[in-house]
């Protein structure tokens, strides 16, 4: 348990939000740790100051907000550009330019024991600052890739540890030549408040569906795409409820983000619940039969946690795409991309309920599994941190 006083800093990147689910994710971990070491002993204090940083300058965030809306085909050709070792070295050098002085005031500023990082352009960069001047701060990595590494990450070896949240991950990154000692199989983190979610009953379920003038016990779609619009939402939308064979029969419960278009577009509609921007999602996701949207790989494993069907309607190209086979490699849900399939399925799940409850198995397999893994990531961090020796407790 993490029973010193100790600084971490968790660096990540505001890029779209599933870096910094994971950050949170981890955040939580910590903190849940560090609460249950104060209940145990009260004459201790927290035991953990945990801080998330984005040291990007500001023009990064704008390029993935304009590109991701409006020119996917160019956030695919520059993931593709550098997923090779020589181009991915190329990147960290350019990288470690733009963000090295940002990196050395906040090394000053916060001084961590422990810096763990879930961006791979957050990897040689700091490893490089760290060797500048001469520190011993431990780093981590968590690979923030479902079902294949990107070279970026691929090309940093030289962390204390090395965290692979799926089984695909690890054996890529031993592969790739991670020393076995310091590459740690940890399953998905997750944050805290989907472990936590959980309606007991049908008739819970169906209060919360009411207070968002919903319909009890209709087909329900918890559907979300991202405040920066690379889901194509307008278009599943309107594919599923314009479909006369599923008119009456589904609704939607749409979180649309800080996307203010998308909410104007749909706030009168009786089928649809649109969700604003909110931090906590987990219990909307619950209240939804399948979660259907983007195949980022946070949302599918947030979904999976709730014990929720995913269906991939979309995907960013290049980054995502490999998420598609996971997906149906263990289980999870199903893709469909092209609005024909999409209205098949659903009318399939509405008509034929049996095939939510075999796929409830393998849900609740790989949920156990990934549970089970997560509990080494604690542990495995307090391993890293400085040890002190502390007086004795009167």
């Amino acid at each position: 348990m993490l029973h010193h006083k100790k600084n971490i800093l968790i660096l990540t990147s505001k890029t779209g939000g599933g870096h910094v689910s994971l950050a949170e994710s981890l955040r939580d971990l910590l903190e849940k740790e560090s609460m249950h070491s104060s209940e145990a002993n009260s004459a201790t204090l927290p035991t953990t100051k945990i801080t998330l940083l984005d040291p990007q300058p500001g023009f990064f965030h704008l390029h993935y907000r304009i590109v991701s809306r409006y020119a996917l085909w160019l956030w695919a050709a520059e993931f593709q550009l550098f997923d090779t070792p020589r181009r991915a070295q190329w990147a960290h050098h350019v990288f470690s330019h733009l963000v090295h002085q940002q990196l050395h005031t906040l090394l000053d500023k916060i001084t961590p024991d422990l810096i763990i990082t879930t961006y791979p352009f957050l990897t040689s960069e700091v490893t490089r600052v760290l060797a500048k001047r001469a520190s011993k701060i431990p780093l981590v990595l968590l690979f923030s890739d479902a079902n294949g590494v990107h070279s970026a990450w691929l090309t940093e070896q030289r962390a204390q540890a090395t965290l692979a949240p799926t089984r695909e991950t690890y054996q890529q990154a031993l592969a790739a030549g991670f020393a076995p000692e310091h590459l740690h199989l940890v399953g998905w983190p997750v944050r805290a408040q989907f472990a936590q979610a959980s309606l007991a009953n049908r008739e819970e379920r169906n209060g919360l569906l009411r207070t968002l003038n919903l319909v009890p016990d209709r087909f329900t779609i918890f559907l979300q795409g991202g405040g920066e619009g690379a889901a194509h939402i307008t278009r599943t939308v309107e594919n599923i409820l314009t479909a006369s064979s599923l008119s009456g029969q589904v609704q939607i419960i749409l979180a649309a983000g800080t996307n203010r278009a998308l909410q104007g577009k749909y706030k009168n509609r009786s089928d649809i619940a649109v969700l604003p921007y909110t931090k906590e999602i987990a219990w909307f996701m619950s209240a939804a039969d399948v979660v259907m949207g983007k195949a980022g790989p946070n949302m599918l494993f947030e979904s999976v946690m709730l014990g929720k069907p995913f269906i991939a309607s979309a995907y960013i190209p290049g980054q995502e795409q490999a998420n598609l086979a996971f997906i149906q490699r263990h289980g999870l849900g199903w893709v469909a991309l092209q609005p024909e399939e999409q209205r098949t399925l659903i009318a399939s799940l509405i008509h034929n309920p049996d095939r939510l409850s075999d796929i409830a198995a393998t849900l609740n397999a790989y949920r156990q599994w990934n549970s089970e893994a997560n509990t080494r990531i604690v542990p495995l961090l307090n391993s890293l941190l400085p040890k002190e020796h502390l007086p004795p407790l009167p």
